[in-house]
C-alpha cells in the first residue's frame, strides 16, 4: 500500500520540482517537436538556455514559452477549449482586445482582429492616446480609454515595471466590460506570500529604492526598464478587492511547448 504523502497534496506554495522526462530530453537535444498553439503548426522548438520561461523558440512563428502560455489561457479560457490555437482564435472570435505591447508574436497575430488596440509606454511627457513613431502611448495608471471598452486585456511581464501596479489594475478593471478578463504574466514568487517592493515613487515623484535596483531587458530602452515589484499570492487578494476573480494557472504542456516549473499565468475576470 502506497504511503500517503501530504506533500503530494500541497498546491501552494509551488515548490521546485526536478526536470520531467520531456524537459531532460529537450535540454539534452536542444530541441523538441511540438504542436505550436500560436501558429498551429507541427514545429520544433529550439532551446538555448535552461530558462524555459523565456526560451523554447518555435521555428515557425518564433514564439517563446511565455507567449504560448498566454495563448493557452486566452484560447481555452474564452472558448472552453473549442479553439486551440491563436491563429484560429483571431479569425473566429469577435472580441475587443487591448494589448499593452505593440510588438512581438502575440501582437502580430492579435493585430489581425477587427477590434484590436495596442500601446507602449514612452514616458510621462506624452498624453495617453498620443502616437509616437506610429505607436500609441498609454500609461497603465492613467489609461485614456472609456469605461467598459474591452473584452480582453493582455499584458506579458509589464506590471512589475509600473510604479503602483494596483492603480494600473484598477484602470484595467475600469476599461474592461463586465465578465471581461485580464490575462497576464508577471514575475511571481511561487513560495512567498507577500509582494516584494523593490522601488517606489515618493510624494514628489522621486525614485526611492528599497532593494538593489533590478532592470529587465527592454527593446525600447538600451539601459533596460526598472522593476518596481515582484509579486506573490498577496496579489490575488488585492485584485479581489478591486472586483476581480482571479484564476492562477500553473501550466505544463510539452505538446504545446510549455515547459518548466514556473509556467504561471493569471486570468483576472471582472465580476463587479
Amino acid at each position: 500500500m502506497k504511503k500517503n504523502n501530504l506533500v503530494d497534496n500541497v498546491k501552494y506554495p509551488i515548490y521546485a520540482r526536478p526536470l520531467t522526462l520531456a524537459e531532460k530530453l529537450a535540454t539534452t537535444l536542444k530541441l523538441l517537436p511540438i504542436k505550436c498553439n500560436i501558429c498551429g503548426s507541427l514545429s520544433v522548438i529550439s532551446i538555448t538556455t535552461d530558462n524555459f520561461r523565456e526560451n523554447c523558440i518555435c521555428r515557425r512563428c518564433h514564439s517563446f514559452n511565455r507567449q504560448r502560455q498566454i495563448a493557452f489561457v486566452l484560447c481555452n479560457g474564452i472558448t472552453n477549449g473549442s479553439i486551440g490555437t491563436l491563429n484560429e482564435f483571431v479569425n473566429k472570435v469577435g472580441l475587443s482586445v487591448y494589448n499593452t505591447e505593440a510588438g512581438g508574436v502575440l501582437h502580430n497575430y492579435l493585430s489581425q482582429m477587427n477590434d484590436y488596440v495596442c500601446s507602449e509606454y514612452f514616458g510621462d511627457q506624452y498624453k495617453g492616446g498620443e502616437f509616437v513613431d506610429g505607436k500609441m502611448h498609454q500609461d497603465l495608471m492613467f489609461l485614456s480609454f472609456e469605461n467598459a471598452r474591452f473584452d480582453v486585456v493582455i499584458s506579458t511581464d509589464v506590471f512589475e515595471h509600473v510604479a503602483d501596479p494596483y492603480i494600473a489594475h484598477k484602470e484595467v478593471h475600469r476599461v474592461l466590460r463586465m465578465g471581461g478578463r485580464h490575462i497576464f504574466t508577471v514575475p511571481f514568487y511561487q513560495t512567498d506570500f507577500l509582494d516584494e517592493k523593490r522601488a517606489s515613487l515618493d510624494n514628489e515623484g522621486k525614485l526611492v529604492f528599497h532593494k538593489e535596483p533590478l532592470y529587465h531587458v527592454d527593446p525600447l530602452r538600451s539601459d533596460g526598464v526598472l522593476v518596481f515589484n515582484i509579486f506573490s499570492i498577496e496579489m490575488l487578494g488585492k485584485l479581489a478587492h478591486l472586483g476581480f476573480r482571479t484564476n492562477m494557472y500553473h501550466l505544463y504542456n510539452p505538446i504545446n511547448g510549455i515547459l518548466g516549473p514556473n509556467g504561471v499565468v493569471f486570468e483576472a475576470i471582472k465580476e463587479r
